[in-house]
């Protein structure tokens, strides 16, 4: 990661979330708090949250949500039985001098119920959010773990969405597309697997154009294999937990 930073103008560092639960032994045996200690080493900007971060339930999770160093985000995840968010939204961050705005959003449970919380509609709260977001933000960025199909037919329905980082597909795709109506750029970056998670990150290279907009997008799907050497800190970090 230091490296690609090295080498781009501006960086930011997302996930769609699903992250803290389910990718491996040291995330279930620490309960999400080794993943959002290595997130923070990382310099991770925001996180979408997923039904796996909801089922920690509201004690651990308000926990893991103190302790990370980035915006943990969800438009329409709330405590059951009311309507209080269970976390922010969207943020609100300064790249180059552009103002960019990340929206996140969760989905379903499915058939499993949570204890603590309830996901409602995405659309809705998409629409609700982006209203809000628009006048504050010269790009818009939407974080979802609701699924590639699913975000693309979001974004070529909702107006006002540069750039949808989705998750879950059924087969991943070997590129960045755009929609037909809305010209939205549509990306996603790994396939969720049990124990599989993090295996791939996504590299999206953009122009950020004066008036907010994308342009000029090269998109990998990059292999977390042996030929990356491990990084020192990190490594130690990990090790502390183990």
């Amino acid at each position: 990661m230091a490296q690609q930073r090295q080498q781009a103008d501006y960086l930011l560092l997302l996930d769609t979330g699903d992250a803290l639960l389910g990718g491996g032994p040291l995330g279930e045996k620490t309960k999400g708090e080794a993943i959002v200690a290595g997130m923070n080493l990382m310099g991770y900007d925001a996180m979408a949250l997923g039904p796996k971060e909801l089922r920690l339930g509201a004690d651990l999770l308000r926990q893991r949500m103190e302790e990370a160093e980035f915006a943990v985000l969800s438009a329409n995840a709330v405590f059951t039985g009311t309507e209080d968010l269970v976390a922010d939204p969207y943020v609100i961050l300064d790249i180059g001098g552009h103002r960019v705005g990340i929206i996140g959003l969760t989905r379903s449970p499915g058939k499993k119920p949570l204890t603590d919380f309830q996901v409602l509609d995405p659309e809705p709260a998409l629409t609700r959010t982006i209203a809000e977001v628009k006048p504050q933000a010269d790009t818009i960025i939407l974080l979802t773990n609701i699924g590639y199909r699913r975000s693309l037919t979001l974004a070529d329905t909702i107006p006002g969405i540069d750039l949808v980082i989705a998750a879950r597909p059924g087969q991943l795709p070997s590129m960045a597309v755009r929609t037909t109506e809305t010209g939205t750029l549509v990306v996603t970056a790994d396939q969720s697997m049990p124990r599989h998670s993090g295996r791939r990150v996504g590299r999206l290279v953009v122009t950020l154009e004066p008036d907010g907009s994308l342009s000029g997008e090269t998109w990998a799907s990059v292999p977390m294999d042996k030929r990356i050497a491990d990084d020192p800190a990190m490594r130690d970090l990990l090790n502390g937990y183990r």
